[in-house]
């Protein structure tokens, strides 16, 4: 028997669109194809599908007779170690009680366990049902069509209200980091969707997300999907009026070059918003200050230690502007840089020399040939390559890993650098927002869902974040270098069993992994009858 699928038909004359469950047969009589159609429900004018009371009812008692039909178990068996890690991570940052404001207890849970998916498995939340099943959440009903349903059920209104909320719990006037990336997506039907400058040099319209995260707790803090074609200097200007309707007002705006303009600035400067951004290498006025501080700036006492083992050279220049009032401009210079890319060049100008003397040219490096090298052909000598010094000299002494940071900010070198290091924590985000958390070539074709679907994302990227914060303050030799997703895998088996009648619940050896993962996080367990890390907290209810 063929299988039975729902198929969407729409009346011509009325316009609306009816759900029928459509089985294929073969017609013995008329021996030919046909098809056997039940309506079940409509799609409404905002596209949700609704069934109709047949269908419903049928659901029901279909859902009764396949439970009866169950085996009785003695037991039951729930994955709780991943749970147990992220449930530590939700009661920290106090998500989920933010959460429960705007969307109701209800749908809260089904977006923290779905967040929970996403930040163990990034993979689409259609594949998500079994995976909730074995950790317990199966009671909340996910299914695929369920998810659907939550989806459009996250509006930006309730997003709205959540990150108000979200920004009052995290309150700050602290810097902010802010970027912005490209989602590609084959959705057609979405407003959001444009052709524009494409991140990931792909031929599909997108969607820019822009993103927000403070420089003190590395927490993603608002987030929003806009046209795909919008330029750079509009998503700021949108972002600052966003922020000030949801109550942040002053903060300090920490952005890339791409963000450098002098009317990006004057904005910024002029709606009160602080800033601290790096200048592009082509800006006159910087190369300027770069040369009138060079030889200044190499001193010990301007040496700004980064880890690792590395260091750079660091200097702050106060003015005040009539543009931006009260100004720091912070030059640095970075020698490690500056010898690798020197040494690199060499390397390459040899290559070049080697081929000119063998007549060998490389088409690709004729500009190198012409700059750096003087080629003469005799009849007796035959050819004589020579190097050009002066050029190279040139080359040595440019501005190449001399950069400046503008900010409004009162900062020491030392400092407005490592607000700006932090800007790291973002792409990074972004790195995970977009590949671990199934955001690339975005299939969703409606901007309901696409909405809903980038704020489940969210979630999950703040409950990651600051995983990797608590991880981030373990040394790295005391946690045998594992990252937090290593912690995530590691504890995946470990199980709680629940009996059937009078007996207790129990909990199955954990490995030696999982305790040191759960010692290193501080997270209670059992382990041979005995709790360790005091007395054992059963995982969070969602």
């Amino acid at each position: 028997m063929a299988a039975t699928r729902v198929v969407k038909i729409q009346n011509k004359k009325t316009g609306v669109i009816y759900l029928y469950e459509d089985r294929p047969f073969w017609d013995k009589e008329k021996k030919r194809p046909a098809h056997e159609r039940k309506c079940i429900g409509k799609v409404s004018s905002d596209g949700k599908e609704e069934y109709n009371e047949f269908y419903r009812n049928r659901e029901k008692i279909q859902g009764l007779e396949k439970k009866a039909q169950e085996p009785a178990t003695i037991s039951r068996t729930t994955l709780v170690g991943q749970n147990m890690i992220l449930d530590q991570e939700a009661r920290r940052t106090k998500v989920g009680k933010v959460l429960a404001k705007a969307f109701g207890a209800s749908d809260t849970s089904k977006i923290m366990a779905l967040a929970y998916y996403v930040a163990c498995r990034g993979k689409a939340l259609s594949r998500s049902e079994q995976w909730l099943e074995d950790r317990g959440y199966g009671n909340l009903g996910i299914t695929s069509q369920r998810i659907s349903e939550l989806l459009m059920r996250i509006n930006r209104d309730k997003v709205n209200t959540f990150l108000k909320g979200w920004l009052e719990e995290n309150s700050t006037s602290d810097t902010l980091l802010f970027d912005i990336t490209s989602v590609s997506t084959y959705g057609k039907n979405n407003p959001y969707s444009e052709y524009g400058y494409n991140r990931d040099r792909e031929n599909l319209e997108q969607i820019n997300l822009a993103l927000l995260t403070s420089c003190k707790t590395g927490l993603p803090l608002w987030v929003k999907e806009l046209e795909g074609s919008m330029a750079d200097v509009a998503i700021v200007n949108d972002t600052i009026e966003e922020l000030r309707k949801l109550g942040l007002a002053s903060f300090t705006f920490c952005g890339d070059r791409g963000f450098y303009s002098a009317g990006n600035l004057q904005n910024l400067s002029d709606k009160g918003i602080g800033f601290l951004i790096p200048v592009p290498s082509s800006i006159g006025w910087s190369r300027k200050m770069i040369a009138e501080h060079r030889n200044s700036l190499i001193s010990p006492l301007n040496v700004i230690y980064e880890g690792n083992g590395t260091s750079v050279y660091g200097k702050t220049v106060y003015r005040t502007t009539p543009e931006y009032g009260r100004t720091w401009y912070h030059i640095y210079y970075d020698p490690v840089r500056k010898d690798k890319a020197t040494s690199a060049f060499m390397a390459k100008l040899k290559t070049c020399y080697d081929e000119l003397v063998s007549c060998k040219p490389v088409k690709s490096h004729e500009s190198l040939y012409e700059q750096y090298f003087v080629v003469k052909e005799t009849p007796k000598r035959g050819r004589r390559v020579t190097q050009n010094d002066a050029a190279i000299q040139e080359y040595i002494n440019n501005d190449s890993c001399y950069w400046t940071l503008i900010g409004t900010s009162k900062r020491t070198a030392s400092e407005a650098l490592a607000a700006y290091r932090n800007r790291g924590e973002v792409e990074l985000s972004f790195d995970d927002l977009k590949n671990v958390c199934d955001l690339n070539r975005l299939r969703s074709h409606s901007s309901a869902t696409i909405t809903g679907k980038i704020f489940i994302n969210f979630i999950a990227l703040i409950l990651l974040s600051s995983l990797k914060r608590t991880v981030s303050k373990i040394e790295e030799k005391n946690r045998h270098y594992w990252s937090a997703a290593d912690m995530l895998d590691k504890v995946e088996t470990y199980s709680k069993v629940h009996f059937a009648g009078k007996y207790k619940d129990g909990y199955s050896t954990p490995t030696l992994k999982q305790r040191q993962v759960f010692d290193l996080l501080g997270i209670k367990y059992v382990y041979k009858g005995e709790e360790q890390n005091c007395e054992l907290q059963a995982p969070q209810d969602l």
